[in-house]
């Protein structure tokens, strides 16, 4: 069962039993605290709340609902201004708890996704297009089963091909889509200081069709080499062009997740995911550093590695978004 409590104007939670009882030993949490957990109505003041009962007689066999999913619109409407707390201890502990709990299924989900986005990159003519449209409909079953394990729940091999949904592929896509051509559009200036520059040499065309990339990074590493003054503006332009497109990605980072885990269009999962995360920029901003550098950190070794640390970055990343959009249906902390 999990916890969650007010602390001032913020919502804290969700809190296992574990890191409720030492809260509640430390005295943080404190016989008027407002409180709330699962089963609840409303935030209630502690002293009132009591354990649920043990049933008496193990004769009757106890059903559990279905929790009723709530309509997506409303559900948007009803975070929209909630307020949130970001601990990034909490986030990289629990996602640490999860990886070290499911350690080969994570990795092995992981390295199965990333081996059909590699795979369909081979494909004649369509290399560029497949993977676009693929990459967030495969992350999304993903974290499906991501954040299945971060709640307890079980995790099916299925899940992982959630995304495949008629009602989801479609919003992933377009979301996919959308996200990929704003990025390029933002690097449109670097490509024409590319050309204005006179950077591309005349043969870079060529090398770029061939199966050869490699020639084609050294002979623009070449060509910059040959003029440094040139090499220095057009880095400034590609740093200029490098801000909105990462502030873009930044502000987007739980569009994928919400349209999975909340069944939100692609368009308001995103402005969804902008209006949370521009709440609190600098400290959500820290987490995702801090967990990117750990999930990137495999990129030693050949890049093999990532598929071991990039679970625990997806792993905090979600943690913060159960932070942020799980919050209990009852009445808000405003209300209270």
């Amino acid at each position: 069962m999990n916890w969650y409590y007010i602390d001032g104007p913020l919502r804290i939670g969700p809190l296992n039993e574990s890191e409720w009882a030492e809260l509640v030993r430390s005295g943080k949490i404190g016989p008027e605290t407002l409180v709330w957990h699962e089963g609840v109505e409303k935030w209630t003041p502690y002293r009132l709340m009591n354990p649920p009962a043990e049933p008496e007689s193990p004769e009757f066999e106890t059903v559990l609902e279905s929790p009723v999913e709530e309509n997506p619109e409303v559900f948007a409407a009803r975070v929209a201004d909630l307020d949130f707390a970001v601990d990034l201890n909490r986030c990289i502990s629990r996602g640490w708890t999860v990886f070290k709990a499911h350690f080969w299924e994570l990795v092995g989900a992981t390295f199965l996704v990333f081996a059909m986005l590699v795979a369909a990159s081979r494909l004649p003519i369509l290399e560029y297009v497949v993977p676009m449209l693929l990459q967030g409909v495969l992350l999304g079953g993903l974290y499906k089963i991501y954040l299945q394990r971060l709640r307890g729940q079980p995790a099916a091999f299925t899940d992982l091909f959630a995304g495949f949904d008629r009602s989801l592929f479609q919003q992933l896509a377009l979301q996919t889509l959308v996200i990929a051509m704003v990025t390029q559009l933002c690097f449109v200036p670097a490509v024409i200081a590319t050309v204005k520059l006179g950077i591309i040499p005349a043969n870079f065309e060529a090398m770029m069709a061939s199966s050869d990339s490699l020639s084609a990074v050294t002979a623009l590493q070449t060509a910059l080499a040959a003029d440094p003054q040139k090499t220095f503006v057009w880095l400034l332009v590609v740093l200029a062009c490098s801000i909105p497109a990462v502030y873009f990605g930044f502000c987007w980072m739980f569009a994928i997740p919400l349209v999975v885990d909340k069944g939100l269009s692609f368009w308001p999962a995103m402005k969804l995911s902008r209006n949370k995360v521009l709440q609190h920029p600098w400290r959500i901003g820290v987490l995702s550093v801090v967990a990117g550098g750990l999930g990137f950190a495999g990129a030693l070794g050949l890049g093999i590695g990532m598929i071991f640390t990039l679970p625990l970055y997806f792993l905090t990343k979600l943690a913060l978004y159960e932070e942020i959009f799980n919050a209990p249906a009852a009445e808000s902390p405003r209300d209270s």
